[in-house]
């Protein structure tokens, strides 16, 4: 019985923690690994379309000093850090961890992939009365 009631209570608590997670930015590049991104694009091949059917509308469109058409993309993921479930504690330090993923893809005039950059990057925000 007393495995049971432990076992119920671990997925309880994963269930807890998993699901405090914060999404924000493109959904479809948030399902994406970093290599299915790179596998897909093609410099000189790509089009502007293809990019389209693969990730959406860009959340940023712009242009390079030389005129050529750029779209971003972003996608932030943010975990609540296991401190913020310790009472007390999480008046003091707290936060998430958060990972970022971004694609910018940089266009010739006639709308095919001249070149693009795909990008992770881990950081984190501070809470709580000591940060």
């Amino acid at each position: 019985m007393k495995n049971i009631f432990a076992t119920l209570a671990v997925l309880a608590a994963a269930l807890l923690i998993s699901g405090c997670a914060g999404k924000t930015g493109n959904e479809q590049l948030g399902k994406m690994e970093k290599s299915e991104i790179n596998q897909k694009i093609e410099k000189g091949k790509t089009t502007k379309q293809d990019i389209k059917d693969m990730l959406g509308d860009p959340d940023k469109t712009d242009f390079d000093n030389n005129g050529h058409e750029k779209w971003t993309y972003v996608h932030v993921r943010k975990d609540l850090k296991l401190v913020n479930y310790v009472p007390v504690a999480n008046w003091f330090v707290g936060g998430t961890n958060d990972t970022t993923k971004s694609v910018v893809v940089l266009f010739h005039d006639d709308g095919v992939v001249k070149n693009y950059i795909v990008s992770d990057a881990k950081g984190e925000t501070k809470a709580g009365l000591f940060q």
